[in-house]
Protein backbone atom coordinates (compact mmCIF):
# COMPACT_ATOMS: atom_id res chain seq x y z
CA UNK A 1 0.00 0.00 0.00
CA UNK A 2 1.29 3.45 -0.87
CA UNK A 3 1.77 5.87 1.89
CA UNK A 4 0.15 9.43 0.59
CA UNK A 5 2.24 12.55 1.34
CA UNK A 6 1.47 15.15 3.48
CA UNK A 7 -0.10 18.06 2.10
CA UNK A 8 2.45 21.29 1.27
CA UNK A 9 1.55 24.06 3.60
CA UNK A 10 1.67 26.02 0.80
CA UNK A 11 -2.14 24.77 -0.21
CA UNK A 12 -4.88 26.22 1.13
CA UNK A 13 -7.31 24.05 3.18
CA UNK A 14 -9.68 24.36 0.16
CA UNK A 15 -7.49 22.91 -2.01
CA UNK A 16 -6.27 20.12 0.63
CA UNK A 17 -9.65 18.85 0.87
CA UNK A 18 -10.45 18.68 -2.68
CA UNK A 19 -6.92 16.43 -3.10
CA UNK A 20 -8.25 14.18 -0.20
CA UNK A 21 -11.89 13.74 -1.98
CA UNK A 22 -10.19 13.27 -5.61
CA UNK A 23 -8.33 10.16 -3.54
CA UNK A 24 -10.44 8.85 -1.96
CA UNK A 25 -11.59 5.36 -3.32
CA UNK A 26 -14.66 5.32 -5.07
CA UNK A 27 -17.30 2.22 -6.09
CA UNK A 28 -16.98 0.67 -9.35
CA UNK A 29 -19.28 2.27 -12.15
CA UNK A 30 -22.14 -0.47 -12.48
CA UNK A 31 -21.68 0.81 -16.57
CA UNK A 32 -18.43 -0.83 -16.52
CA UNK A 33 -15.12 0.19 -17.72
CA UNK A 34 -12.23 -0.27 -14.80
CA UNK A 35 -12.95 -3.17 -12.96
CA UNK A 36 -15.17 -4.76 -15.51
CA UNK A 37 -14.84 -8.65 -16.22
CA UNK A 38 -15.23 -11.01 -18.73
CA UNK A 39 -15.67 -14.76 -18.85
CA UNK A 40 -17.70 -17.74 -19.47
CA UNK A 41 -20.88 -19.04 -17.40
CA UNK A 42 -19.74 -22.20 -16.78
CA UNK A 43 -22.58 -23.61 -14.10
CA UNK A 44 -26.55 -21.76 -12.87
CA UNK A 45 -26.64 -22.85 -8.95
CA UNK A 46 -29.73 -21.40 -9.27
CA UNK A 47 -31.90 -18.09 -10.38
CA UNK A 48 -29.96 -15.95 -8.94
CA UNK A 49 -25.61 -17.40 -8.62
CA UNK A 50 -23.65 -18.61 -11.42
CA UNK A 51 -20.58 -19.74 -11.80
CA UNK A 52 -18.05 -17.75 -14.09
CA UNK A 53 -14.87 -18.83 -15.92
CA UNK A 54 -12.94 -15.28 -16.04
CA UNK A 55 -10.00 -14.58 -18.66
CA UNK A 56 -6.66 -14.82 -16.82
CA UNK A 57 -8.12 -15.87 -13.40
CA UNK A 58 -9.65 -18.43 -11.23
CA UNK A 59 -13.40 -19.26 -11.92
CA UNK A 60 -15.49 -17.25 -9.20
CA UNK A 61 -18.93 -18.02 -7.86
CA UNK A 62 -21.17 -14.38 -8.74
CA UNK A 63 -24.27 -13.57 -6.79
CA UNK A 64 -26.32 -11.27 -9.19
CA UNK A 65 -27.04 -7.68 -7.69
CA UNK A 66 -30.28 -6.10 -7.39
CA UNK A 67 -32.34 -9.35 -7.77
CA UNK A 68 -33.44 -12.11 -5.43
CA UNK A 69 -35.09 -15.55 -6.89
CA UNK A 70 -37.07 -18.25 -5.01
CA UNK A 71 -34.92 -20.75 -3.12
CA UNK A 72 -34.72 -24.34 -4.23
CA UNK A 73 -34.85 -25.89 -1.09
CA UNK A 74 -38.40 -24.01 0.80
CA UNK A 75 -40.30 -26.27 2.16
CA UNK A 76 -43.14 -24.95 0.01
CA UNK A 77 -43.70 -26.88 -2.91
CA UNK A 78 -45.09 -24.19 -4.98
CA UNK A 79 -41.97 -21.75 -4.17
CA UNK A 80 -39.78 -24.55 -4.80
CA UNK A 81 -41.19 -25.04 -8.34
CA UNK A 82 -41.25 -21.05 -9.07
CA UNK A 83 -37.26 -21.42 -7.86
CA UNK A 84 -36.62 -24.37 -10.44
CA UNK A 85 -38.27 -22.75 -13.25
CA UNK A 86 -36.41 -19.38 -12.43
CA UNK A 87 -33.06 -21.81 -12.36
CA UNK A 88 -33.80 -22.99 -15.63
CA UNK A 89 -34.45 -19.66 -17.18
CA UNK A 90 -31.52 -18.50 -16.33
CA UNK A 91 -29.74 -21.69 -17.61
CA UNK A 92 -31.57 -21.16 -20.97
CA UNK A 93 -29.68 -17.53 -21.51
CA UNK A 94 -26.53 -17.78 -19.60
CA UNK A 95 -24.86 -21.33 -20.09
CA UNK A 96 -21.98 -21.38 -21.52
CA UNK A 97 -22.46 -17.88 -22.67
CA UNK A 98 -19.85 -15.09 -22.62
CA UNK A 99 -20.45 -12.61 -20.16
CA UNK A 100 -19.02 -9.25 -18.69
CA UNK A 101 -19.52 -8.42 -15.03
CA UNK A 102 -19.78 -5.50 -13.52
CA UNK A 103 -18.82 -4.98 -10.08
CA UNK A 104 -21.25 -3.35 -7.59
CA UNK A 105 -19.96 -0.78 -4.44
CA UNK A 106 -19.73 -3.93 -2.33
CA UNK A 107 -16.89 -6.63 -4.22
CA UNK A 108 -18.41 -9.99 -2.23
CA UNK A 109 -21.35 -11.01 0.27
CA UNK A 110 -20.35 -12.78 3.63
CA UNK A 111 -20.62 -16.23 1.84
CA UNK A 112 -17.22 -14.94 -0.42
CA UNK A 113 -19.63 -14.32 -3.64
CA UNK A 114 -18.49 -12.08 -6.42
CA UNK A 115 -21.02 -9.40 -6.44
CA UNK A 116 -21.85 -8.16 -9.93
CA UNK A 117 -24.50 -7.41 -12.70
CA UNK A 118 -24.15 -9.60 -15.49
CA UNK A 119 -24.25 -8.11 -19.17
CA UNK A 120 -24.43 -10.21 -22.24
CA UNK A 121 -22.73 -9.77 -25.07
CA UNK A 122 -25.58 -7.99 -26.88
CA UNK A 123 -25.19 -5.45 -23.67
CA UNK A 124 -28.99 -6.59 -22.35
CA UNK A 125 -28.02 -6.18 -18.25
CA UNK A 126 -29.10 -9.87 -17.52
CA UNK A 127 -30.25 -8.54 -13.79
CA UNK A 128 -32.80 -6.37 -15.47
CA UNK A 129 -34.29 -9.49 -17.89
CA UNK A 130 -34.30 -11.43 -14.96
CA UNK A 131 -37.13 -9.10 -12.90
CA UNK A 132 -38.63 -8.00 -16.02
CA UNK A 133 -39.82 -11.71 -16.95
CA UNK A 134 -41.00 -12.14 -13.70
CA UNK A 135 -38.32 -14.72 -12.60
CA UNK A 136 -36.69 -12.73 -9.64
CA UNK A 137 -37.83 -9.82 -7.62
CA UNK A 138 -36.05 -6.73 -7.07
CA UNK A 139 -34.18 -6.91 -4.09
CA UNK A 140 -33.29 -3.01 -3.15
CA UNK A 141 -31.88 -3.00 0.40
CA UNK A 142 -28.02 -2.30 -0.40
CA UNK A 143 -26.61 0.32 -2.57
CA UNK A 144 -26.27 0.32 -5.88
CA UNK A 145 -26.13 2.70 -8.67
CA UNK A 146 -29.80 4.60 -8.40
CA UNK A 147 -30.69 4.63 -11.43
CA UNK A 148 -30.63 0.49 -11.79
CA UNK A 149 -32.77 0.76 -8.98
CA UNK A 150 -35.31 2.57 -10.67
CA UNK A 151 -34.80 0.18 -13.34
CA UNK A 152 -35.23 -2.86 -10.84
CA UNK A 153 -38.76 -1.29 -9.04
CA UNK A 154 -39.88 -0.40 -12.97
CA UNK A 155 -39.44 -3.51 -14.30
CA UNK A 156 -40.80 -5.75 -10.92
CA UNK A 157 -44.35 -3.43 -11.26
CA UNK A 158 -44.22 -4.39 -14.66
CA UNK A 159 -44.12 -7.94 -14.54
CA UNK A 160 -46.63 -8.31 -11.90
CA UNK A 161 -49.43 -6.42 -14.02
CA UNK A 162 -48.24 -8.35 -17.08
CA UNK A 163 -48.36 -11.78 -14.72
CA UNK A 164 -45.44 -13.30 -16.04
CA UNK A 165 -43.42 -15.47 -14.56
CA UNK A 166 -43.51 -15.77 -11.13
CA UNK A 167 -46.54 -13.10 -10.93
CA UNK A 168 -48.20 -15.85 -13.20
CA UNK A 169 -51.11 -17.90 -12.07
CA UNK A 170 -51.79 -21.20 -12.29
CA UNK A 171 -53.46 -23.03 -14.60
CA UNK A 172 -51.01 -22.24 -17.40
CA UNK A 173 -52.03 -22.66 -20.78
CA UNK A 174 -52.29 -26.25 -21.76
CA UNK A 175 -50.77 -26.85 -25.24
CA UNK A 176 -50.69 -29.96 -27.33
CA UNK A 177 -47.00 -31.38 -28.72
CA UNK A 178 -46.61 -30.16 -31.44
CA UNK A 179 -47.55 -26.36 -30.62
CA UNK A 180 -44.93 -26.54 -27.78
CA UNK A 181 -41.93 -25.18 -30.64
CA UNK A 182 -43.98 -22.09 -31.42
CA UNK A 183 -43.53 -21.42 -27.41
CA UNK A 184 -40.33 -21.35 -26.47
CA UNK A 185 -39.23 -19.21 -23.49
CA UNK A 186 -43.27 -19.72 -21.87
CA UNK A 187 -44.05 -21.82 -19.13
CA UNK A 188 -46.72 -24.05 -20.49
CA UNK A 189 -48.17 -27.48 -20.00
CA UNK A 190 -47.83 -29.53 -22.64
CA UNK A 191 -49.82 -32.68 -23.06
CA UNK A 192 -48.89 -35.14 -25.85
CA UNK A 193 -48.81 -39.20 -26.18
CA UNK A 194 -45.68 -40.75 -25.05
CA UNK A 195 -44.51 -42.76 -27.66
CA UNK A 196 -41.39 -43.65 -25.71
CA UNK A 197 -39.57 -43.57 -22.26
CA UNK A 198 -35.99 -44.07 -22.92
CA UNK A 199 -32.89 -43.50 -20.36
CA UNK A 200 -29.92 -41.30 -22.12
CA UNK A 201 -27.35 -40.24 -19.99
CA UNK A 202 -28.50 -39.00 -16.67
CA UNK A 203 -32.01 -38.56 -18.07
CA UNK A 204 -35.26 -40.40 -18.95
CA UNK A 205 -36.51 -38.87 -21.97
CA UNK A 206 -40.46 -38.95 -22.54
CA UNK A 207 -40.87 -38.57 -26.35
CA UNK A 208 -44.07 -37.46 -27.95
CA UNK A 209 -45.46 -39.24 -30.35
CA UNK A 210 -45.76 -37.33 -33.95
CA UNK A 211 -44.62 -34.15 -32.57
CA UNK A 212 -40.82 -32.84 -31.74
CA UNK A 213 -40.86 -32.67 -28.02
CA UNK A 214 -39.45 -34.58 -25.04
CA UNK A 215 -39.99 -34.34 -21.27
CA UNK A 216 -36.50 -34.57 -19.77
CA UNK A 217 -36.35 -35.85 -16.50
CA UNK A 218 -33.36 -36.28 -14.19
CA UNK A 219 -32.72 -40.16 -13.09
CA UNK A 220 -33.29 -39.30 -9.37
CA UNK A 221 -36.46 -37.37 -10.08
CA UNK A 222 -37.59 -39.97 -12.23
CA UNK A 223 -37.33 -42.40 -9.35
CA UNK A 224 -39.23 -40.41 -6.78
CA UNK A 225 -42.57 -39.76 -9.19
CA UNK A 226 -45.35 -41.45 -7.73
CA UNK A 227 -47.13 -44.22 -8.94
CA UNK A 228 -46.02 -46.75 -11.88
CA UNK A 229 -43.25 -45.59 -14.06
CA UNK A 230 -44.07 -46.89 -17.32
CA UNK A 231 -45.35 -43.69 -19.50
CA UNK A 232 -45.41 -45.46 -22.92
CA UNK A 233 -48.47 -45.27 -24.56
CA UNK A 234 -50.19 -42.46 -21.79
CA UNK A 235 -51.28 -39.38 -22.17
CA UNK A 236 -49.11 -37.20 -19.72
CA UNK A 237 -48.84 -33.08 -18.88
CA UNK A 238 -46.01 -31.96 -18.48
CA UNK A 239 -45.77 -28.64 -16.79
CA UNK A 240 -42.54 -25.92 -16.92
CA UNK A 241 -40.72 -24.20 -19.13
CA UNK A 242 -40.59 -24.82 -23.06
CA UNK A 243 -36.72 -24.80 -23.88
CA UNK A 244 -34.78 -25.96 -26.75
CA UNK A 245 -31.72 -29.17 -26.61
CA UNK A 246 -30.14 -29.31 -29.91
CA UNK A 247 -32.92 -28.06 -31.71
CA UNK A 248 -35.51 -30.19 -30.29
CA UNK A 249 -38.73 -28.36 -27.88
CA UNK A 250 -38.51 -29.66 -24.28
CA UNK A 251 -39.54 -29.31 -20.65
CA UNK A 252 -36.88 -30.14 -17.88
CA UNK A 253 -38.66 -31.72 -14.90
CA UNK A 254 -37.00 -31.02 -11.42
CA UNK A 255 -40.08 -31.64 -9.37
CA UNK A 256 -42.40 -34.59 -9.35
CA UNK A 257 -45.51 -32.08 -9.27
CA UNK A 258 -44.42 -30.95 -13.04
CA UNK A 259 -45.49 -34.29 -14.28
CA UNK A 260 -48.81 -36.32 -14.61
CA UNK A 261 -49.83 -38.92 -16.25
CA UNK A 262 -53.50 -38.28 -17.79
CA UNK A 263 -55.85 -41.14 -19.47
CA UNK A 264 -55.51 -44.92 -19.56
CA UNK A 265 -52.55 -47.18 -21.39
CA UNK A 266 -53.88 -48.01 -24.76
CA UNK A 267 -53.96 -51.17 -25.87
CA UNK A 268 -51.32 -52.32 -28.97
Amino acid sequence: MRIRQAVPPVLTAAAAAALLLLAAPRPAAPEGGRGTLHGTVTAVYDGDTVKVRLEGRADEKVRLIGIDTPELDDERETVRMMAFLAKRFAFSRLYRAEVELLPGPEERDRYGRLLAFVRLAGGEMFNLTLVREGYAFAFLKFPFDESLRRELKAAETQARQAGRGLWRREPYPVVEAGEAGRRQGEILTVRFLCRRSVKRGGFHLLEADGADFDAAIPVEVFRSLPGPLDFEGQTVEATGLVEAYKGRPQIMIGLPVQIRRSGAKENP
